[in-house]
This record gives structure tokens, sequence and C-alpha cells, in this order.
């Protein structure tokens, strides 16, 4: 009974469906008549309006009307500050009432995997370990010991290592990762046979393989430390802390990761490592095929700032840097189509192949590095802030691309702004080729103003998205949180210091290519142990994209 009913049902319902294609059919073909007939009368409009000298106004209406043919749209969610764990929360250590739950940071790294689950790290406050630290002297300060999570000491430190951060459900919300608890006390009683938290770290970056396996790397300024974890961070796979052993006095470290467990390591010593005499360079790239249990030493890519990106699945790694150490020069990429393989100290350059110019550099902006990044179908960019009017003067931003693994490239002039400051632009590329555009923005001309780089002013961070970016390309820039992440000070005006939001920040696009995650950084109130500096928070933002 039940079977006869329902295909008496289906009878009806494909009758119905039927007619309603019969009607449709019938409605279309009146609406091409009438578009056939208005298309005709568009036409005619604007041969007679060219003689009257009006088609010109129209058509560009239309065109600032509808921006772009390949933007993508953007709808920003929420921002979310990174939190504390709460037994470290401590209303007496120097952050504003209303922040004193978030975790107190700069420079963040961002990554994400396969699920969609990111990873954020980001630089302590050094200053913040307490009222003195070891360096007590040298930064102007009381000697003494770091401390963590411990009550009087006004630490903003909940453990040892560098912050990482998680989130396993598309960015809806953060935690500490698995390992990474509170280390209260004083920073001589670490427990180094513990790993995850009890590694003192000071920064780090943060690379995911095909496997989904995190590699997180975190230095102590003189060596690293290695912290692996799968299930998006939510399970921590080592023990005692790992120590690299390469790269005396290492800076800001950059990670990336391929296959099963290749990584590679991309340090900025800022002169030869003592272990790698026979080269010399600024950055030293090391390799490892084994998860990081050891690396390949001492190659050096003699050249200025430089970030460095893999693909995946590919063999391919990709090396941005400035030619040199420079006031002004070029942009150049090194490529590798075989894993970077094959790399050490002498005269070989494995796999490396010879640098290829991308594009100019007519300043030197404050340590802004040009950075790379890539997807699997062979598309790989760079964008790179430009500084030809010195510091504070109008910015420019460049932009390269290529469509077949750095083969052929395109590059041009994306600057945003006519008078304003473009500081450390990311670019982040999905798998359908969707490009973003993300950097600290500082438009002079905001509120109708004509001065420069004066006290008031409101930095923001800006966003944009194309699909398929073909040369002269322009993004729609869009303020991504209405939050200003600093104001201009008298101090900073008097003194040309642009430097408040501190050396870089990271964006991803998942996986499905449907919304992008920004990680940055946000100024709010005084700072307790700096002069003319401010507390430093860090923050997430997803915008969903329209694809």
């Amino acid at each position: 009974m039940d079977a006869e009913l329902a295909a008496e049902e289906a009878e009806v319902l494909d009758a119905v469906l039927e007619a309603d294609a019969g009607d449709e059919r019938r409605e279309r073909r009146q609406l091409n008549l009438a578009f056939g007939a208005t298309a005709a009368f568009v036409v005619s409009f604007m041969l007679l309006s060219a003689v009257w000298g009006i088609a010109e106004d129209l058509i560009d209406g239309f065109s600032d009307d509808t921006g772009p043919a390949n933007e993508v749209g953007i709808s920003w969610l929420e921002p979310i500050y990174m939190p504390r764990h709460e037994e470290c929360i401590d209303p007496n250590n120097g952050q504003d009432p209303d922040y004193i739950g978030y975790g107190v940071g700069y420079e963040p790294s961002l990554s994400i995997d396969s699920m969609g689950n990111m990873q954020i790290t980001a630089h302590k406050d050094l200053r913040w370990g307490g009222e003195g630290t070891p360096l007590g002297p040298a930064l102007g300060g009381p000697l003494d010991s770091w401390y963590a999570c411990e009550d009087g000491q006004m630490t903003s430190w909940d453990y040892w290592a560098s912050w990482f951060w998680i989130s396993t459900n598309n960015g809806s919300n953060w935690t500490h990762g698995d390992g990474f608890g509170p280390t209260p006390g004083n920073m001589l009683f670490a427990n180094y046979a513990a790993g995850g938290s009890e590694c003192l770290g000071d920064e780090g970056d943060i690379a995911v393989d095909a496997n989904d396996v995190i590699y997180y790397l975190d230095t102590t300024l003189e060596d690293n430390w290695w912290h692996r974890s799968t299930e998006g961070g939510a399970n921590y796979q080592m023990g005692a802390c790992q120590r690299m052993n390469t790269m005396a006095a290492d800076d800001r470290p950059w990670v990336a990761a391929q296959g099963d467990g290749i990584i590679h390591y991309l340090g900025n010593s800022g002169a030869s490592p003592p272990e790698c005499s026979l080269d010399s360079g600024r950055y030293w790239y090391y390799h490892s095929e084994n998860g990081g249990n050891s690396f390949s030493q001492c190659y050096s890519m003699p050249g200025g700032w430089s970030t460095i990106s893999s693909q995946k699945h590919g063999p391919y790694v990709f090396v941005a840097q400035e030619n040199a150490d420079s006031n002004s020069g070029t942009v150049q990429i090194r490529i590798s189509d075989d894993y970077g393989r094959g790399t050490g100290p002498g005269p070989s350059d494995g796999s490396w192949a010879a640098p290829v110019d991308l594009g100019p550099r007519n300043g030197n902006c404050p340590e802004g590095y040009p950075v790379v990044n890539n997807n699997e179908a062979g598309t790989v960019a760079v964008v790179w802030a430009d500084c030809p009017n010195g510091d504070t003067g109008p910015w420019a931003m460049r932009f390269a691309i290529s469509y077949d693994n750095g083969t052929n490239w395109s590059s041009w002039n994306v600057t945003p702004f006519d008078r304003g400051l473009n500081m450390y632009p990311f670019v982040s590329i999905s798998e359908d080729n969707v490009v973003s555009l993300a950097f600290y923005g500082l438009d002079y001309d905001q509120n109708n103003s004509e001065d420069g780089y004066t006290a008031g002013k409101e930095w923001f961070l800006y966003a944009g998205a194309l699909r398929e970016p073909q040369e002269n390309d322009t993004w729609n820039f869009q303020i991504a949180d209405p939050t200003p992440l600093h104001i201009v000070t008298q101090y900073e005006q008097d003194n040309g210091d642009v430097h408040a939001l501190h050396d870089f920040f990271e964006t991803v696009i998942s996986p499905d290519g449907t919304w992008m995650g920004i990680a940055y950084q946000q100024n709010i109130g005084e700072h307790p142990f700096e002069e003319n500096e401010e507390q430093r928070y860090i923050k997430f933002v997803r915008g969903d994209l329209d694809v």
C-alpha cells in the first residue's frame, strides 16, 4: 500500500515538474525576446550617447558600482581574542582590566591543516615575565629571573614556551594546544624532561605536512626547540624538549613542511653561524626528511629579509627574499623542484635554481618581509611593501604571481592608498586560485585629512580577494576588523616611529576555499614596563568568502 502511494505521488510530482519545465521554457523564450529588444535599445542608445558625449560617464558609473569582475566578497565575523589559562589570570599584573583574560603577545604565526584545524603561536613579551629579567640591566630594568603563571610577579606568561593556541572548529573558538598547560614558578625550575610548555621559548613558527602532522619550532634565540602534534594540535606527540642543535643566535625562524615529514627551516642569524664558517650569509636553509629528528647543515641563501613556503603534496619549495641587505634593489625568488634536496655547505646548490628577480625595491621598509605562498595547482605568489619615500612617506605595495610553479611571472603595483602605509602584506592562495592579500594599513586621507603621519590617526587590518588575478588587476581592500589596531601617538609622530604593530602577521584560506582566517595584533593601554609602548594582544578573525 505504501509503495503504491509512493508511486502515485511520484507520477504527480513528475507531471508538475514537466508542466513547470514547459512554463519555464515559455518564460525563458519571452525573456530572451525582451532581452533582445533591450539589447538593441542599449546599443542604439550607446551610439547616440557617444555623439552626445555621455557614454563614457555612463560606463564609468557602471564600473565603479560593480567592482572588478573577479573580485571575491568577504563577510567578516566577530573577532576573537586569544585566551589565557584561567588559573594564570592576574588582575594585578598591569593588564588593562577589560583584557586580563587574554594573551599578551605580538607577531603571530598561523597555520592550517587539511581538516580546517588551525594553530597560532606568537612572540611572548619578554619584558612582562615579572618586574625583572635575566637581561635586566641591558633592558634598563632590575635583574631577576623570569616567572610564569606566578601570583605577585606581574607576569603575562602562562608557560615557558611561546604561545600555542589551537582551534578545531574552523575558528569558532580557541584554546591552548595539548601539552601546553600552565608552568607556574621560576624559570630556573622549568622541567625540560616534560616537553611542551616546559621548553623555554621566545617566538616561533608552525608548519603542517601532507599527513597533517604539525611542526612547531620555538626559538630560544641561542637555538631552537621542536614540538610535534596531530589532530589539529589536540594530541602532543613528544616527550622531553627536543633541541635542534643548529643555528647560533637565531632571530626569526621560518618553517615549511610537505610530504611525509619533510621540513624546511629558514633561519635568520644576521651573521655567519660558527658551525657554518666556510660560507656566509644572513639566511641559512636546513633540510629534514625525518620529521625534524635531524637536519642538513649550513646552506647559505645570501640576501635580505626572506620567507619560505612549499607544496604539501608536490615537490616544489619557494624562498622569497630581498636580493641584498640594502636600501634598494629587487625582490627575488629561489625555487627547488625536488623538495629542497641536495643542499649543504660548499659549492653545491643541490636542487635550488638560480634566483629570479620579481620586481623592484625602491626603498627599505622597516623590517618588511617579502612573503611567498603557493598551492598544489602550480600557483605561487609574492607580495611586498615598498618605501620609495622613506618610513613615513606614502608607501607602495607590489605583487608577483606565477601559474606554472615559477616558470613565468607577472608583476605589478597593487598599492591600496593614494597616500598611506601598507605594512607587512601577506598572501594566501586557495586550491581554486582565490588569492587574498591582507596588511596593516594607515590611510593618510582618513576622515578627509590632508596631512601625513600624525598623532591620532588609526591603523586598521585590511584584506581583499580576487580569483585568478592577472597583471594590473586591483584588489578592493576592506577593513576586516572595525576596531583600530593602534592609534598613532605624539611620540611616534615626533620620531617617525611606524613600528608599533611589529614585524608581521599571517593569514590562511580554508581547505575547501570557502573562508579565510587572519591572526593579528591589537595594541591596548599602556605597557607597565616599557615607556612609549602599549600592551599587545593577539586576535583572530574569520571571513567567509563569496565563492
